[in-house]
């Protein structure tokens, strides 16, 4: 319990001149990046962007889009006809109509140091809704238990180990992918497709920062994802709520280093903002080179080979209210692949662009099956503790010498 929150809110009033200047500065760099972009985007093609920072490794280049698309964003006209959450909702409705949409969120319980064995718990819910007039879904949990092999690490000299309470994270990634893989799998056949909706992204750069073989995992856990659904064809959508990636920013800068190679980087939503005029309207697709971690994400799936290096794309959308953005991240087969006979849209992306969009409608801002994972996911503090009292019953029915460390005892004996 915060103690003392008179001190917190004159802190924050102290620091009030700090806070505004922050959130000027990247709108005022945003600005500058903006109109140097759509400078790019009147002067040069797609080719002569993505030639012009050849070996730069820039984090994003354009796609097609960059030459097709007026000022690089679409509009979304039906949500100008709206006049309240229900209209929305009406739209929603009509096109989610027998349209299955999937997603999946996971919940851990770091591993119980408080005790002399370590055990590690994650949960992971999958929610589906077929989107039926007789209200047909699926919501299901699986949980797994963690035992002390898989949270304790070490060299392997075995001179020392330790709890590392990183290992729940990894096993909670794992497993989220491998539920995903599963749903496409058993929905492969339904007609039309189910759209997946990813909490995340569908890149593993964030994986960069761990050691090679957690790294790996990662790799492995999302390479088998992504050709999973290529084979099945059934689309799966990235979704990162309010990013603050600055990939398009970097690529501005490596198109003009002498002019911006000593400024920061703003982020990519700072920039577009001012651009999307309506909600639900997007930007072009960039392809995602960030890091280069891509170029590792390859697999072998029922005999066929995967890779994704250059496969991947995203767009930011406005789904919210204020100058956040949310990030699309999807698959390039989706944008070479035709949508499902009479449903919206040219291509399979945006097909599931529709889904997406429709999803955050219902849930006012944020998709509403990420929100129903979510909430049956979730392990509380209670959870914990419950999950204590097992491991201590445990102990008492099967003799199993299992106990409370010292300092923990005590700090319970005082709360």
């Amino acid at each position: 319990m915060l103690q003392d929150p008179h001190a917190v809110s004159e802190q924050l009033e102290r620091l009030r001149d700090d806070l505004a200047d922050f959130t000027s500065s990247d709108r005022s760099l945003a600005a500058v990046y903006r109109d140097a972009l759509l400078e790019e985007r009147a002067s040069s093609t797609a080719t002569e962007v993505r030639d012009a920072v050849t070996g730069t490794y820039a984090d994003a280049l354009p796609t097609t889009e960059f030459d097709r698309m007026e000022e690089l964003t679409a509009p979304f006209p039906p949500a100008t006809e709206w006049t309240s959450h229900e209209s929305a909702g009406r739209w929603a409705s009509d096109v989610l109509d027998g349209l299955p949409t999937i997603a999946v969120d996971g919940s851990e319980l770091e591993p119980t140091t408080e005790l002399n064995v370590p055990v590690g718990l994650v949960q992971v819910a999958s929610y589906v809704n077929h989107h039926t007039t007789d209200g047909q879904y699926a919501l299901d949990t699986e949980s797994a238990v963690l035992p002390p092999t898989e949270v304790v690490v070490g060299p392997e000299d075995g001179s020392y180990t330790y709890v590392d309470e990183s290992q729940v994270q990894h096993a909670r990634y794992e497993r989220e992918t491998e539920t995903v893989r599963g749903l496409i799998e058993e929905y492969a056949e339904h007609d039309p497709p189910p759209v997946v909706i990813y909490d995340g992204s569908l890149t593993v750069s964030f994986a960069n920062l761990f050691d090679d073989e957690t790294r790996q995992r990662y790799l492995d856990s999302m390479a088998a994802l992504l050709a999973t659904s290529r084979a099945n064809e059934v689309p799966v959508v990235g979704y990162i709520a309010g990013s603050q990636s600055s990939d398009v920013a970097d690529l501005v800068r490596k198109l003009r280093p002498t002019g911006l190679g000593d400024t920061g980087l703003p982020r990519d939503a700072a920039i577009f903002a001012p651009m999307l005029d309506t909600w639900g309207s997007r930007t072009a697709l960039f392809e995602s080179q960030r890091d280069r971690s891509l170029q590792k994400l390859r697999t072998t799936y029922r005999g066929e080979e995967y890779a994704f290096g250059d496969r991947l794309r995203f767009a930011y959308a406005d789904f919210g209210e204020g100058e956040s953005l949310d990030r699309l991240e999807v698959p390039q087969w989706l944008c070479e692949t035709d949508a499902p006979a009479g449903w919206p849209g040219n291509s399979m992306f945006e097909y599931a662009l529709q889904a997406v969009r429709a999803e955050a409608a219902v849930g006012q801002g944020y998709p509403e099956a990420i929100q129903v994972a979510d909430s049956e996911a979730v392990l509380t503090g209670s959870d914990r503790d419950r999950l204590i009292r097992m491991l201590l019953r445990l102990g008492e029915d099967t003799e199993v010498p299992i106990e409370w460390n010292p300092k923990d005892r005590s700090k319970r004996r005082r709360r």
